[in-house]
């Protein structure tokens, strides 16, 4: 989840597949930042999920909001992130979302057919549901 405030506060969280899943001792993508999620009011934000241990040794989040802090569009720079991650790994599951402080989004995957994420803006005032095709 991404979230800018009134204030243009940003925010990121991610959630963990869950205990049943768990190896005993493990430390997942979602408490790592970078990995998971990462945000800077600056620059905006961005969450990922897919392959956990793919994603915590190459920091999509991050690069994310890097590429954007450049001047990339935030699907360009999902992209980039999943980019990055596909070159290491051409198996890699997963999808990274992006929003820049103005509020423009986009996403980008791999290892599926799409990617459906929920947009609400002040603008439109209800949930959308958006998807973007994936590379397979």
């Amino acid at each position: 989840m991404i979230v800018i405030d009134q204030n243009g506060n940003v925010a990121a969280g991610t959630s963990t597949n869950g205990a049943s899943h768990k190896i005993p001792g493990r430390v997942g993508d979602s408490p790592i930042p970078g990995a998971g999620a990462y945000a800077d009011n600056d620059v905006g934000a961005a969450v990922a999920t897919g392959d956990g241990d793919l994603m915590m040794r190459f920091l999509p989040s991050f690069l994310a909001v890097e590429e954007m802090r450049r001047g990339v569009s935030p699907s360009d720079a999902a992209r980039v992130a999943i980019d990055r991650m596909v070159s290491k790994n051409d198996k890699f599951f997963g999808g990274v979302i992006a929003v820049n402080k103005n509020g423009e989004y986009g996403a980008a995957c791999n290892g599926m057919i799409e990617f459906p994420y929920s947009v609400i803006t002040k603008d439109i005032n209800k949930i959308i549901v958006k998807s973007v095709k994936c590379n397979l």
